[in-house]
């Protein structure tokens, strides 16, 4: 047989393997890789479209309002210090199981970085999975939609959970869509991230 015919077969088959798998497993397993990330950002078609335009990366991040769960309002993002901020809702399994791994990240940051938290939801349903799964870092929420600041900050899909990375300087360093593969990948992505 041709060479050439065994590597396009093999492409192919390659190709058939990855959406099958995305058939069975849904599009977390491709998005737990930055290949997977990429062509997710970049093939498909946001869903909402940012008023404005979306922050791309190295944008500075246009402030946003949030509420806290005390119901004050607070601007993202704080200048002066590098920030995680996560969008999640209670519903949403993936977002339960990266909770602990964001809160455990929260905990060694000794000062270098903030990990927030932002439920897209009403806050009852919110406060709820937080007494579930209760963690130490900074939680609040706004009403999901086309113009939550998930959306501002590029995610255009409405895939929870989503996560962004902003410098000191306001501006958009990396952003993840979906759930991380595990604790390790969150950690690399943050110090690839912070370099």
């Amino acid at each position: 047989m041709n060479p050439l015919k065994v590597v396009a077969l093999a492409f192919l088959a390659a190709l058939l393997g990855l959406a099958a798998g995305v058939f069975v497993a849904g599009p977390g397993i491709l998005l737990r890789t930055d290949v997977g990330q990429a062509l997710f950002e970049h093939v498909l078609p946001p869903k909402y479209p940012a008023p404005g335009g979306a922050a791309s990366i190295g944008d500075t991040v246009r402030p946003f309002t949030v509420t806290s769960f005390d119901g004050s309002p607070r601007m993202l993002p704080s200048p002066g210090r590098w920030q995680i901020v996560n969008y999640w809702a209670s519903w949403c399994g993936p977002c339960r199981l990266e909770m602990p791994w964001l809160d455990a990240v929260h905990a060694d940051s000794r000062g270098r970085y903030e990990v927030v938290g932002i439920a897209l939801e009403a806050p009852d349903a919110a406060v709820t999975l937080l007494s579930e799964i209760p963690v130490r870092f900074a939680q609040h929420h706004e009403p999901p939609g086309a113009a939550d600041s998930s959306v501002i900050l590029g995610n255009g899909w409405g895939v929870l959970p989503f996560t962004v990375l902003i410098d000191p300087q306001g501006r958009l360093v990396k952003r993840h869509i979906g759930v991380f593969a595990g604790e390790a990948q969150l950690r690399e992505w943050l110090q690839d991230g912070m370099r």
